[in-house]
């Protein structure tokens, strides 16, 4: 992902990408983590429109306190998106079933090492966290991004009409 002087000031997600992170996330109900990678695209004006969201994959490794990606999958999904609508990948989502929506250290480990793979070419990781609300039945999504130095939190907007970071991840009634 492209960074740009103001950095990202906002995040977009778009509603089938918000569809597919609210399904997958409400397999954390077993108390295992789970997650995927974000696709789409950085605009001028600081906002990452999020096109699409992956699935964990077939053989992602899912623990309490631990997610690993299917890297095989994240990459078929990535194309996909890319030959559709010429989207890249811009970050990753994942559930924290029992902590806050903000970036573990493990997390933040994590975002270091994809800003220094020279074969992503990121400046910066968007990070979306999904926390259940008892049943998963209603979860709540934070944003963050996450630069060399340091990680923010962003505002996060659910398609048309808004959501805020940290309300429902569900689509509001128009």
């Amino acid at each position: 992902m492209t960074a740009f002087a103001g950095g990202i000031r906002r995040v977009q997600l778009c509603r089938p990408a918000a569809a597919t992170i609210l399904r997958e996330a409400s397999e954390s109900r077993d108390g295992r983590e789970t997650g995927g990678i974000l696709l789409g695209h950085v605009r001028a004006d600081g906002t990452v429109e999020v096109r699409c969201a992956g699935g964990p994959g077939p053989v992602a490794v899912r623990q309490p306190r631990f997610f690993l990606r299917d890297l095989d999958h994240a990459w078929c999904i990535a194309e996909e998106a890319f030959a559709r609508d010429g989207s890249t990948w811009i970050g990753e989502w994942h559930t924290h079933p029992t902590t806050a929506p903000m970036p573990s250290d493990r997390d933040l480990y994590t975002y270091v090492r994809l800003l220094a793979d020279p074969d992503l070419h990121f400046e910066v990781v968007l990070s979306i966290i999904v926390v259940g609300q008892g049943d998963w039945s209603d979860p709540v999504a934070c944003a963050w991004a996450c630069y060399p130095n340091r990680a923010e939190g962003v505002p996060l907007v659910v398609d048309r009409p808004c959501a805020v970071a940290g309300t429902p991840l569900m689509e509001e009634n128009p």
